[in-house]
């Protein structure tokens, strides 16, 4: 477990390079400039506001209406000074704050979201859970309350310079009789000032150390329930259909029972600490006053010189006072870094994991053959338990091959695999020369029109909106053919078996050399799968298939088929015994011809797929 001091110096080493990074340090150092010189002018406009203090109440003492009038000219100068040199202040310190969250964010996005490394450390939820939230939200708190307790410190040791050097020179010199033993102490409301704040600090950290942990598992509760209430709304229709709209309502209890926990946890660090902090609010515009008394008493001050005395030791507490009126908030920045630092943390190990050159993990290489090669692959899960025992595998390209197995046997890992984005294993695949698409049994949509998401992750120069339309005819969407330009969840307004429809038009589209498809077919009836597997077979009859599926009738659409067989040390990939007769495919073929009644004809199909390959 990582101590305080550790996690401060990571969450230093991940978020400093913003003042390094090419493209930004630029523009980081102008800021940071901006917010010390603006800290410093902030300071000399607080000295001149002490300074003014004195003379106001000296020629208030003295009844001088001329002096009084022109001391209120000088007010508004430093009103107006102060007002200006605040707001500035403010713009330089936000700009701040979102250029370095920006920065930081895409720095985690980028690692996040690179290579499956979102979906591998799902799989690792109990090591790190939200990640979201932890980009979205401890991200935001982390930079903004760093760039806000920079400028508060800054200010604090400005102010403390300032002004500890004004009250050395009203203090004086107080003499102390202990006994027989007489001596003057000089600065003595310095040293006042010192003991008062140091106590409060003290008293501070040791009613709210407790509060530090208590924001950390308050905003991990949160982000469950944000959790609880997104899949909720992902899977409405689900919910909806299945009536389990009470079971979802006791799992946000559940949600909630543990968040309002970790709430009264941190009120009860809160409410200790508020009692702390309320009493020294209210003593605190009475002891610099009760400390300048006796010089004020003994004729050593005037009363300009008590305001201003009482005004310079307010400044000087308020500067050793940090931690005192910051630790709430402190509490909050460092549950948030740890956050950070533990995300940053889990993707580091994922990485070593996944590319370190000598460890166990399945290596995934492009190759400089058209051949998919898995050599000696065996998988397992996160936790080490076998899930395939070691696979010899080559498949040549134009082949069409089918894996089957029981639910469970591994089936889709193998899909992962191949795809890099499952590295718990041994063993290497290397990948065939040419472009390669990977068709998941729920496809993915992304926000837009409904022609980004046909031609989503790529964008095909030669295609038009026409090419568009042909595709929706082809796999049975014609209806969709006027709805290019419209916005739409459409994960969400199309059927299950419309959005597999839309994943074998984007295949159609990007054309690809190789195709792996997981349960793509699952959503959609006979006919349906018929038609998009005879599309594959008669639009792309060069392109190498490798499906993964249970449905009867699959097989009539390959040639080969892989079985994974349950053994001891996890399912053992072995080709089907025996061959199919062609009369089953000439069957099914020209079953699926008949049923559309679109495209080239069987025979033509045939030849180009079979015969001519």
């Amino acid at each position: 477990m990582e101590t305080p001091h550790s996690s401060l110096r990571a969450f230093a080493a991940i978020a400093a390079g913003y003042w390094t990074a090419p493209g930004h340090r630029a523009v980081a150092w102008m800021l940071t400039a901006g917010m010390v010189v603006f800290g410093v002018i902030n300071v000399a406009i607080a000295l001149w506001l002490n300074l003014w203090n004195r003379d106001f109440f000296n020629a208030l003492e003295k009844r001088d209406t001329s002096l009084l009038v022109e001391q209120l000219y000088i007010l508004a100068a430093i009103v107006v000074s102060g007002g200006v040199s605040v707001a500035i202040h403010l713009h330089v310190r936000r700009r701040l704050q979102i250029y370095w969250r920006g920065w930081l964010t895409q720095v985690t996005t980028r690692r996040w979201l690179h290579a499956g490394r979102q979906y591998q450390l799902g799989l690792l939820a109990d090591e790190c859970d939200n990640p979201d939230g932890r980009i979205a939200e401890d991200i935001r708190v982390s930079t903004e309350l760093a760039v806000e307790f920079a400028q508060s410190i800054l200010q604090c040791i400005l102010q403390l310079i300032t002004f500890l050097s004004v009250l050395w020179a009203l203090s004086g010199e107080m003499p102390i009789k202990i006994g027989t033993m007489e001596f003057s102490l000089p600065g003595y409301m310095v040293w006042a000032a010192v003991l008062y704040a140091l106590f409060g600090s003290i008293l501070t950290y040791a009613l709210g150390r407790g509060l530090i942990e208590a924001g950390n598992v308050r905003q991990g509760r949160e982000a469950d329930m944000r959790s609880v209430l997104i899949r909720a709304r992902e899977n409405a229709e689900g919910i909806a259909l299945m009536r389990g709209e009470p079971d979802e309502r006791a799992r946000l209890q559940v949600a909630m029972g543990d968040l309002r926990n970790a709430w009264h946890a941190q009120t009860r660090g809160q409410g200790s600490l508020a009692l702390l902090t309320s009493s020294l609010a209210y003593v605190a515009p009475i002891v610099p006053l009760i400390v300048a008394l006796p010089r004020y008493l003994g004729g050593d001050l005037q009363l300009g010189g008590l305001m201003q005395t009482a005004q310079a030791f307010s400044n000087v507490q308020w500067a050793l006072s940090w931690l005192i009126d910051n630790f709430s908030r402190f509490a909050d920045w460092r549950a948030s870094i740890d956050r950070v630092v533990h995300l940053h943390h889990a993707l580091h190990d994922l990485e070593d994991t996944i590319e370190a050159p000598h460890g166990e993990h399945i290596e995934v290489t492009a190759g400089d053959s058209d051949l998919l090669v898995l050599r000696e692959v065996g998988l397992s899960r996160p936790d080490g338990e076998a899930l395939v025992a070691e696979a010899e595998v080559e498949i040549q390209p134009g082949e069409r091959v089918l894996i089957r197995g029981q639910s469970g046997s591994g089936k889709s890992t193998i899909m992962r695999a191949i795809a890099g984005v499952w590295p718990w294993g041994r063993g290497s695949v290397q990948l065939p020369k040419g472009r390669i698409a990977f068709m998941p049994q729920k496809p993915y949509f992304p926000l837009g029109t409904l022609r980004e998401a046909m031609l989503y992750p790529e964008n095909p120069e030669d295609i038009d909106d026409d090419g568009l339309r042909e595709a929706l005819h082809k796999v049975g969407l014609d209806h969709l053919r006027g709805r290019l330009d419209e916005t739409q969840r459409w994960d969400h307004i199309l059927s299950g078996g419309e959005q597999q429809r839309v994943a074998f038009a984007r295949v159609l589209i990007q054309r690809p050399q190789w195709v792996f498809m997981d349960e793509a077919t699952s959503a959609l009836d006979e006919p349906g799968q018929a038609n998009v597997m005879r599309l594959l077979a008669d639009e792309l009859p060069d392109t190498a298939v490798v499906s993964i599926g249970h449905r009867p009738g699959l097989e009539a659409f390959h040639t080969r088929e892989l079985v994974l067989e349950p053994g001891d040390e996890g399912a053992q990939l072995r080709a089907r015994p025996g061959q199919r007769g062609l009369r089953d495919i000439y069957r099914r073929m020209s079953a699926a011809s008949r049923a559309e009644g679109s495209g080239p004809g069987f025979w033509p199909t045939f030849r180009r797929t079979f015969i001519g390959r």
